[in-house]
């Protein structure tokens, strides 16, 4: 059966790079989905932006997605932090990311004595920052919160780095605890992803991650378009799982007949 609505992943699918630089025909193909009428949602682990400066940097360049379409960790992690009375926290992440906790009202500190630690990509991770985290933790029992559970992350010069999950994961090794994250299939994340899909058994997940996408949503039921711009290659698919296609550009899932 035809696929009809569609979970696209942003990085590595519709743009190339941290200054979201669009693939040639990203454009094209969100311009075909409103054309078409074809329920999407752009789900993306992205902690660089704040949602509302992420939107906009993607129409700026070109991207026209609808109002609503876009779901981040952003939207979700503040909410459950304030549902738990989280006031203090240590941010491991870009200046935007803790502005943006500045905004959502959370007492931003620079010391061990906080309730948690959130942890977001942080491309000026340095030791000062380690010791801090890994101190709020282990001698102040300190929560381990990360945006989202990617392993790796691919860098604008085409070179790969632990992602913030793989952080997070050391972190909670060095400390002999636990944690839990707020990006792609967490249970908030998902709650707020799937909310406006009526039915999923023809909704697919476009995404260049095989590991944190496609088999976890899977699972869950949907179809996977494994895209081979971004960060995995055919060769890294796993031998336990097959993506229902494998596409080498947005242009071809229309083209080829997908959609």
């Amino acid at each position: 059966m035809k696929i009809d609505s569609l979970i696209i992943d942003l990085d590595g699918v519709l743009t190339k790079d941290k200054a979201l630089t669009p693939f040639e025909d990203a454009g094209y193909f969100i311009d075909y989905l409103n054309e078409k009428n074809i329920p999407y949602k752009i789900a993306t682990n992205n902690t660089l932006y704040s949602p509302e400066n992420l939107e906009k940097k993607l129409r700026k360049n070109g991207i026209g997605i609808r109002e609503n379409s876009l779901i981040t960790p952003l939207f979700v992690a503040p909410r459950y932090m304030k549902n738990n009375n989280i006031k203090d926290i240590f941010v491991i992440g870009s200046d935007e990311l803790v502005k943006f906790f500045e905004n959502q009202a959370f007492n931003i500190k620079n010391n061990p004595d906080v309730d948690v630690v959130v942890i977001g990509q942080d491309k000026s991770l340095n030791f000062e920052k380690l010791k801090i985290a890994t101190s709020a933790v282990k001698q102040n029992g300190a929560k381990i919160l990360a945006l989202n559970a990617n392993l790796i992350t691919k860098d604008d010069d085409g070179l790969v780095f632990p992602g913030v999950g793989s952080v997070a994961q050391m972190l909670a090794y060095a400390t002999k605890t636990n944690w839990i994250h707020f990006g792609k299939n967490s249970e908030e994340y998902n709650k707020q992803l799937f909310k406006d899909f009526k039915n999923i058994s023809n909704l697919a997940v476009i995404s260049d991650d095989i590991f944190t996408d496609l088999i976890p949503f899977s699972k869950l039921g949907l179809k996977t378009i494994f895209i081979t711009t971004g960060k995995y290659k055919k060769e890294d698919i796993p031998e336990d799982f097959k993506p229902d296609y494998i596409v080498d550009s947005l242009r071809e899932i229309i083209l080829g007949g997908i959609l």
